[in-house]
């Protein structure tokens, strides 16, 4: 691959020529590629146009016969109206969904909301602090709200905007689409470690929905292990390891699987891999610190804290480095983290909110001190102490996971 121009240079990785690969002219003249991988080819471009709208996977790279190379489909003129369509239909879908499942996760909620009102003996304050009130709550906002929230945005997006205004979001797209293709192996070590931790839950408890043996054996037990003298270990020092690697049940696990691929993988493309290990470990570890002294009455397990590391982390070395990444993105993570007040609120009686304001505080303060303000286009290097860091976090990753493994199945 040749070296970039002094012009590309001064652009951020992701908006040079190189930043994708070139096209497979071979195939044919005009195509696409989508979220998935696959290949589409159009033998002229009224078809790829015709393509592109239709598509059911997101487009993500395009080339014709003009292009040098694969490019985002927002740079070619005339697929502007293709995907404002495209646009369009996704967001009535979006409504459409929003509203049929917002009805049923409502009536849910309103049904959960009187039974615990009832069944408390008319106590207002069980109407938050029942566990299941609280997860009616966050499924009427992630499949009703937010769906039919997003929709109507979308289209009154699209009603103040021209075809031509797409241009204005070349930048944003250039990068989505260069961080999914970024090769991230310590996300993937991460993950691969919750994996096989999550594979000892299921075998040691022999279900899917609960995982309260294991997390006995080696969550974060704090004031219980004061309340029973025959956990003779409960308050052990390498619970604060083992707990982050642990979940109380497979949808807690998705949830911060799915958590971790995104920001691991944003943080490891642009930060680097050192940095993305070292985040997640000392946010887990004080996101612990701050579960065990704010709320010592509570068992703690999950990845969250160290997830909220991530964030706290990306939030802050982004704002410090606001070249590197096209504002609307860096938007969407302040974004998250409202939502995840949100959704801490609403969950209070299960999520453990004083593990999540820790990491998240943890991964701010790591940034700061460890990433100066910078106006570059360019990532951060790696040093050699950086790699010796982040291999000695690998290592105190790969010891929970031993001494999981170890406690559970022992």
């Amino acid at each position: 691959m040749s070296e970039p121009s002094s012009t590309e240079a001064e652009v951020p990785v992701w908006a040079r020529s190189e930043a994708f690969p070139p096209k497979p002219a071979e195939l044919a003249d005009y195509g696409f590629i989508d979220a998935k991988g696959n290949v589409h080819t159009a033998q002229d471009e009224a078809e790829l146009s015709r393509k592109v709208e239709h598509a059911r996977n997101r487009v993500d790279l395009v080339w014709t016969l003009e292009s040098e190379g694969l490019i985002v489909p927002e740079q070619i003129v005339s697929l502007r109206r293709p995907l404002r369509l495209k646009l369009e239909k996704q967001a009535q879908r979006d409504i459409s969904d929003g509203r049929r499942m917002g009805a049923v996760f409502g009536v849910m909620l309103l049904w959960t909301l009187y039974a615990a009102w009832t069944n408390s003996g008319g106590q207002f304050s069980a109407l938050y602090t029942h566990q299941l009130t609280g997860l009616a709550s966050l499924l009427l906002l992630f499949f009703g709200i937010l769906p039919l929230s997003d929709g109507i945005k979308t289209k009154r997006r699209l009603a103040r905007t021209e075809d031509a205004d797409l241009a204005s979001e070349i930048p944003e797209a250039q990068f989505e689409v260069w961080l999914d293709r970024q090769k991230v192996p310590a996300t993937y070590f991460l993950l691969g470690c919750l994996v096989v931790c999550g594979l000892v839950q299921v075998y040691f408890d022999r279900s899917v929905t609960q995982f309260d043996g294991s997390i006995m054996q080696a969550g974060l037990l704090k004031q219980l292990a004061l309340d029973h003298p025959e956990l003779a270990d409960g308050g052990a020092w390498w619970r604060m390891l083992t707990a982050p690697m642990l979940h109380g049940n497979v949808i807690h696990f998705v949830m911060n699987g799915a958590g971790l691929l995104y920001l691991g993988r944003r943080t490891e493309a642009l930060a680097r891999w050192p940095h993305m290990l070292l985040v997640f470990i000392g946010a887990a570890w004080v996101g612990g610190l701050a579960s065990f002294y704010w709320i010592p009455d509570k068992i703690a397990v999950g990845a969250s804290g160290g997830l909220m590391g991530l964030l706290g982390f990306m939030l802050v070395f982004e704002y410090l480095h606001p070249r590197i990444v096209p504002k609307p993105a860096r938007s969407r993570l302040l974004f998250g983290v409202v939502m995840l007040a949100v959704i801490g609120l609403l969950g209070m009686s299960f999520i453990d909110n004083a593990a999540h304001a820790g990491g998240l505080l943890a991964g701010m303060v790591y940034a700061v001190f460890v990433f100066p303000a910078s106006v570059s286009t360019h990532r951060p290097g790696t040093m050699i102490r950086d790699c010796f860091a982040g291999v000695a976090a690998g290592g105190v990753i790969l010891f929970a996971v031993y001494v999981l493994c170890i406690k559970v199945l022992g």
